[in-house]
């Protein structure tokens, strides 16, 4: 569906056939995480499936070599509120479509290819898997790869990492 299909645009895989992986592939387990959102009143708003890799098979050493990504804290958060509402600041929030596959993913991984996932190409999804060009969400180090593409975007916008809070950037 509409999941799918955003993943294939921002080039999430490659479908490559099962028999052209190296022996021994750490072949990651597909899920789909399905939730339903509700307005507050708590009226349903919309279905939402998301694909996920089962990071909890992966191997530290062979899929993964760094998994640690800064988060802001919420006393920093609150310091930077209060800040932006004594001098008169305007603030924004941004939220990512599918954040995590905006960035490039440097390991290798393999992905065994979700129920519901259609491709004319293929005898049928035991021939194939997913080589992951990008981090899905499950990963280990999918919120490191996130926070490192970020990083770098901020970087080049100019902005600063705090010294007392490195997930706060300032301009």
């Amino acid at each position: 569906g509409k999941e799918i299909e955003e993943l294939e645009q921002h080039g999430t895989w490659t479908v490559v056939k099962r028999t052209s992986l190296p022996r021994g592939t750490n072949l990651l387990p597909s899920t789909w995480a399905l939730k339903i959102k509700r307005y507050p009143d708590g009226r349903m708003r919309k279905h939402k499936a998301r694909f996920c890799c089962r990071g909890d098979k992966q191997i530290a050493g062979v899929d993964y070599f760094e998994s640690y990504a800064p988060v802001v804290s919420w006393s920093t958060v609150r310091m930077v509120m209060n800040i932006a509402i004594q001098r008169g600041w305007s603030t924004r929030q941004v939220d990512f479509s599918n954040a995590f596959v905006h960035a490039t993913l440097e390991e290798d991984a393999c992905v065994e290819v979700p129920e519901m996932f259609a491709d004319k190409n293929h005898n049928g999804k035991e021939s194939v898997v997913l080589k992951l060009n990008k981090s899905l969400y499950g990963l280990v180090q999918a919120p490191r790869s996130w926070y490192q593409h970020l990083q770098k975007g901020l970087e080049k916008l100019e902005f600063k990492p705090s010294k007392c809070d490195e997930a706060m950037c300032y301009g």
